[in-house]
């Protein structure tokens, strides 16, 4: 009877969050939960993938198998787990990013910053069978969110209408619920699959303000996309002993390319006698999620430390996104290559003297060449990050910290050079169900 309640208490328990999260995003949806110029563009600012588990060692997971965290870069590695375990994961990020600009025109460097902090992810696991496990998850896939001015500079309009300013303003992004499956076929080999629904949307849009001359009326114009649909993504993993308690695991994903745009809506209207000047709704496809390739590796020490390394590739040129002229730069969409390597360190797992040795300690590097294209220079990011587990109560509840510095972009060919710092925060849970206390 005592298995009962806490297995009542604790599907309560993860029914009520699921519901606070969703209330609490659907609130937020077109909140800026990113505030960086880059976001401009195509998607967005794409989120780093995983809990802060991952984020910690630069986000990989394609290779890494655990049965103390829940790791979803890679469905195949859920079915690494106790046959009685159930883990939830649930987490915050904090974004802080700093840009420094050089403008031609007036020949000043320009800086800006700014700071959010916003909900996540939330995760959850827990088996079917000895060798199956099922895992369900909320997380971001990308971010708007940019507040820009440009001012009028051509002599001849500004004799004629006065000062012109130009606000290029974008809000919201795109979320995506997973649902993922993860077998073991024999010792060594595991599978994986999982199902996304992506959906949010994005606001883009630019306010003309004319300055000096009230009887001109000022003129909102821009493109609201709305996404929904469903994606799909497949999962392997190979795991090979060592000798002295070391394995090495092989791992790889393929996620197939996802329309995901199915509302468009162009807009345009004057505020001074407000007046709607265009509004046109298209059902058809505007953006998708591009085929993404991921392949990886790890290398650990039973209970002691672990390396590894992934590599991501993105196809974006059949993401029907259309290249396009914005704020004087001719933007496209390219092929994305990501690298990452990483790696965490715990002491002494066991050692009930020091909390310090039972502390996890991680690091990651990471290099991408974006998918963001400037008049055919591909934009590049690079950063570090590290992290801690703390563990809590039992040896598999850990609180999680990572932090990501890293710089993209660049002051030449009329870019922005932007440094951030990205600091993450989650809650691992682990719990043990269906075993029979031996007093009532």
């Amino acid at each position: 009877m005592c298995t009962l309640y806490k297995l009542v208490y604790q599907s309560l328990a993860i029914v009520v969050l699921l519901l606070t999260v969703t209330t609490v995003h659907a609130q937020n949806e077109d909140a800026l939960n990113t505030f960086t110029p880059y976001s401009f563009y195509g998607l967005g600012d794409l989120a780093l993938p995983g809990t802060a588990y991952n984020q910690g060692m630069a986000g990989i997971g394609t290779g890494i198998r655990t049965t103390r965290q829940i790791n979803f870069i890679n469905p195949a590695a859920l079915s690494a787990r106790d046959s009685l375990s159930f883990m939830i994961d649930f987490g915050i990020e904090n974004q802080n990013y700093y840009s420094k600009s050089y403008a031609k025109s007036t020949g000043q460097w320009n800086n800006a910053a700014s700071n959010s902090t916003s909900m996540h992810h939330i995760a959850l696991t827990f088996p079917v069978t000895n060798n199956i496990a099922v895992g369900v998850g909320l997380f971001p896939y990308s971010n708007v969110g940019y507040d820009i001015r440009a001012i009028e500079t051509r002599p001849d309009i500004i004799a004629e209408t006065g000062n012109i300013y130009y606000d290029y303003k974008g809000e919201g992004g795109f979320s995506q619920i997973a649902l993922s499956v993860g077998a073991r076929i024999g010792k060594r080999l595991s599978i994986g699959v999982g199902g996304q629904y992506y959906f949010g949307t994005i606001d883009r849009y630019t306010i003309v303000q004319f300055a000096s001359d009230p009887s001109f009326s000022s003129l909102v114009a821009g493109r609201s996309l709305k996404a929904g649909n469903f994606g799909a993504v497949l999962g392997a993993q190979y795991e090979q002993p060592l000798k002295n308690d070391h394995f090495l695991t092989l791992g790889a994903t393929y996620q197939f390319s996802t329309p995901i745009t199915k509302r468009v809506v162009d807009f345009a209207y004057k505020t001074s006698p407000a007046d709607t000047v265009e509004h046109r709704e298209d059902n058809g496809v505007g953006m998708s999620i591009p085929q993404t390739i991921g392949v990886g590796f790890s290398l650990r020490k039973q209970d002691v430390w672990m390396v590894g390394a992934d590599y991501v590739y993105q196809d974006w040129r059949d993401v029907a996104y259309v290249a396009e002229s914005q704020q004087g730069m001719n933007f496209n969409v390219t092929p994305s290559h990501l690298f990452k390597i990483g790696g965490e360190w715990t002491p002494r797992r066991f050692d009930f003297r020091s909390y310090l040795s039972r502390c996890t300690y991680r690091v990651g590097f990471s290099y991408e060449r974006t998918y963001m294209s400037f008049d055919n220079y591909q934009l590049k990011d690079i950063s570090a990050t590290v992290g801690f587990g703390f563990p809590i109560n039992r040896w598999n509840n850990n609180v999680n910290v990572s932090a990501q510095v890293g710089r993209r972009g660049t002051t030449d060919h009329h870019l922005i050079r932007e440094i951030y710092v990205k600091l993450s925060l989650s809650f691992s849970l682990y719990d043990i169900w269906f075993v029979k206390p031996k007093i009532e």
